[in-house]
């Protein structure tokens, strides 16, 4: 997809945002690729998917990973590197109002509640924010300034921490007020059985 597409995707109301999920993990702890196993009758990308669907975004993709509809220009550096490439497809100006919307594609329980909460806080504030001690997901202003911190974090690192990321980006910790558990990422085997025996 080009930059002038996602450009115009980003502008357009009713939200003027887009959702981007993240998929590209090597998923060396779970042993297979997340995005593709199941929980009760939906893979972790369709559970991710369907909360996209329903947020306040116009449109949503996937990064990295085998169903990818947008693939990074260096794969394999992380979560980071992979929103800096998409940062980099925007040609965004100054004063550039859209934002983008990421998260995990291992975080099933995450709510569409808590997803447009964020989106609401960036937009507000125009700045970007993640939830306190949790750095996915987040919401970035996709303006000249996003994208010049982004280029210069990847210029003197090609696979920075999203820490890193957020630090560069003068990003804001807000307070969670969704349910517990939503931001539990989900890394090994067992904590996928117990989310199973949940469901």
């Amino acid at each position: 997809m080009t930059a002038a597409a996602i450009d115009k995707l980003i502008q357009q109301p009713p939200y003027h945002s887009l959702g981007f999920i993240l998929a590209g993990g090597s998923s060396r702890r779970m042993g297979s690729d997340k995005a593709q196993l199941k929980v009760g009758q939906q893979t972790m990308l369709d559970i991710a998917a369907g909360v996209l669907h329903a947020a306040a975004v116009n449109q949503h993709f996937v990064i990295g990973g085998a169903l990818a509809d947008l693939v990074e220009q260096q794969s394999g550096r992380g979560p980071a590197s992979a929103i800096c490439d998409v940062l980099a497809r925007f040609s965004a100006t100054e004063d550039s109002q859209g934002l983008a919307l990421f998260m995990p594609v291992d975080m099933p329980r995450l709510s569409v509640f808590s997803i447009d909460t964020l989106l609401e806080c960036a937009r507000r504030n125009q700045q970007t924010v993640y939830y306190s001690a949790h750095y996915l997901p987040l919401v970035i202003p996709v303006n000249t300034q996003a994208q010049e911190s982004a280029r210069k974090l990847i210029a003197a690192d090609s696979s920075p921490s999203v820490r890193k990321l957020l630090a560069s980006l003068n990003a804001q910790p807000v307070a969670f007020s969704g349910k517990v558990g939503e931001l539990v990422n989900i890394n090994r085997p067992e904590e996928l059985a117990e989310l199973r025996s949940g469901v």
